[in-house]
């Protein structure tokens, strides 16, 4: 463990209590036996670190709990990008996770998200795109129709080199809070399937070979629902597992399991649930990276301190880290940059490494002190950078640096739009409102 480590992790890992859990899992997969819910010790054995991890932040604004988005602080796009560099170590990647783009906003919502995305990519910074199945009333259950709009998104955005990732659907295990979650709405399993499948086939046509695609998972929302989730990816098929690209995991400690479990014994068991129990139940092998594609802990007033904060998120890399290789963690992604607001007393407003106003929390300095010592190299093609975008954000106005020893990649010319439009719908939220 690092140096940084010292002070705040407390357990070390190799001192964690550890238990069987092969026939567990045996069981498990047939959904009897001793642990239908995998809920027995899966932090078991020597843990391998990873050489580096790619790490990432949410730059835009959490979403909130329920059915509706609450008023939040709008986002500063200057001190945004401000921020974003100055978390950036030299030579080091930091991916943004940028999420809520719902089928429901039509191409509205696109529209925002070329923007939104310009913007970042005119920066020299990289990006993952949260393609949310949010349908309107009129929507609902059409499948058909998701998988145009989500052949479209890759259409729009995938000749841009500087997006790296697109997760399809949103924690399809929380039924319960519309806004932040995909689980509510019918047949939205088969959005998750039919989504990455189409997703992926679109980025093959147009060799957007830059392009990964994956799903999220709520950990430990509620047991069965997990178990249901993963059960129902084993029938999933063949183009599906060659399509998926990752496994995300949306991870709060302090929220599940909570505080009364350190955070390493929670973190490796986390890990230890999703490689070795929920991923055999959907016959997702070894060869399937985990990101951890949320992680967070709130600043609530008179819950949880900022010096809290920090201490808590080191504990989570330093863990993460710690045992990568063991469980195939590639990337590591904190929610969220910035607070919605502050003082609030709601769920996954305050998780910000800043407050509503762009003050940096301790956590900020030691999120870049973790990038630098773990993180991955950035890759030649963002360390190259872009020389410009255009201002409507569209990927065929993107030109990149280039040595001229390489040989050039493919023209990024504009590509004929599909016949298929897709259709307005519902409301349009407005740029402040964008958030998990």
């Amino acid at each position: 463990m690092s140096a940084i480590c010292v002070a705040a992790c407390g357990t070390a890992a190799a001192s964690l209590p550890l238990a069987g859990n092969g026939d567990a899992t045996a069981a498990a997969i047939q959904g009897q036996g001793p642990d239908p819910l995998c809920e027995a010790d899966y932090a078991r054995g020597r843990f391998r670190p990873a050489a580096a991890l790619r790490f990432g932040i949410d730059p835009e604004l959490a979403g909130s709990v329920g059915t509706t988005q609450n008023n939040v602080k709008p986002v500063n796009q200057a001190k945004t990008v401000a921020a974003l560099r100055a978390l950036r170590p030299p030579g080091k990647e930091l991916v943004l996770r940028v999420n809520r783009l719902f089928e429901s906003d039509g191409e509205a919502g696109i529209k925002r998200f070329q923007r939104i995305i310009g913007d970042y990519t005119r920066a020299g910074l990289d990006t993952e795109l949260q393609v949310r199945y949010h349908p309107t009333a009129s929507q609902t259950g059409n499948i058909a129709a998701w998988t145009r709009y989500v052949r479209h998104v890759v259409d729009v955005f995938g000749s841009n080199p500087h997006l790296v990732a697109m997760t399809i659907t949103n924690e399809l295990n929380v039924k319960v809070s519309p806004n932040t979650s995909d689980g509510a709405y019918p047949n939205a399993e088969q959005a998750l399937v039919q989504g990455i499948i189409a997703a992926h086939r679109e980025a093959q046509r147009h060799h957007d070979r830059q392009l990964k695609f994956g799903f999220t998972y709520a950990y430990r929302f509620k047991p069965s629902d997990d178990v249901a989730l993963f059960n129902g990816l084993r029938t999933a098929g063949g183009a599906f597992r060659q399509a998926l690209g990752f496994v995300g995991v949306d991870y709060y400690p302090a929220v599940i399991p909570g505080p009364a479990t350190p955070i390493p014994v929670a973190t490796l068991q986390m890990l230890g649930v999703v490689r070795r129990c929920f991923m055999p139940l959907g016959d997702l092998g070894p060869k399937v990276p985990i990101w951890i594609t949320e992680s967070g802990y709130d600043t609530t007033a008179g819950v949880h301190t900022w010096a809290q904060q920090r201490a808590a998120l080191v504990q989570i890399v330093v863990t993460i880290r710690g045992a990568a290789r063991t469980f195939g963690v590639t990337d590591f992604r904190w929610f969220n940059l910035r607070d919605n607001v502050s003082k609030s007393l709601a769920l996954y407003e305050t998780n910000g490494l800043m407050t509503d106003t762009y003050q940096r929390k301790p956590s900020f300095a030691a999120y870049r002190t973790l990038i630098a010592q773990f993180g991955a190299a950035r890759s030649r093609a963002s360390a190259f950078g872009v020389v410009s975008v255009a201002k409507s954000g569209r990927p065929d106005r993107v030109r990149r640096c280039r040595p001229a020893s390489r040989r050039p990649r493919r023209a990024m010319s504009r590509r004929p739009r599909r016949r298929d439009r897709v259709p307005r719908g519902g409301s349009h939220p407005t740029r402040q409102e964008a958030g998990q």
